[in-house]
């Protein structure tokens, strides 16, 4: 299965400095994996099926491409749709300077809801890091995190 979602985005090997600040050496194109949603679709739904245990009442993604992942995995379930909006922290330092927000007119609708954060690649994890911390500032209660692919080392 990794192999079949890893060929949904274009691959380039080289140096790269990351969202988060961290640098690896694989760089994965993410938006060519949604100029066809067809060939997206049955991944998100299979990801759907996963997280359907957890009960969640919303799917939040980090925009851009998490958040079209997401909307996908809410239709699947049923559920509300979120998005998280990207911004630079202000005195940010080399790691993790993006964070994510919940825009504010939705802020209080999330509250008190059990929330899916979902993106499609999890790597140093800080699209999903700054999701959650919103998340849990707006009230939402997490439930699971999803996605398509994780790379890189996870304890």
């Amino acid at each position: 299965m990794p192999d079949e979602i890893l060929g949904l985005f274009a691959a380039r090997s080289g140096h790269f400095r990351f969202e988060s600040g961290h640098h690896g050496d694989l760089w994965l194109e993410i938006p060519p994996a949604y100029i066809r949603p067809r060939s997206l679709r049955p991944h998100a739904a299979r990801l759907a099926r996963m997280l359907d245990e957890h009960r969640a009442e919303a799917v939040c993604g980090p925009l851009v491409e998490g958040a079209l992942l997401a909307q996908m995995v809410a239709e699947e379930l049923d559920v509300e749709f979120y998005f998280a909006e990207q911004f630079i922290r202000a005195g940010a330092n080399d790691l993790f300077p993006v964070g994510y927000r919940i825009p504010a007119a939705l802020r209080d609708r999330i509250r008190g809801k059990r929330t899916a954060v979902v993106d499609d690649v999890i790597n140093a994890g800080s699209a999903v890091r700054g999701a959650v911390e919103d998340l849990e500032a707006c009230g939402a209660q997490l439930v699971a995190i999803g996605s398509l692919l994780v790379l890189g080392l996870h304890a």
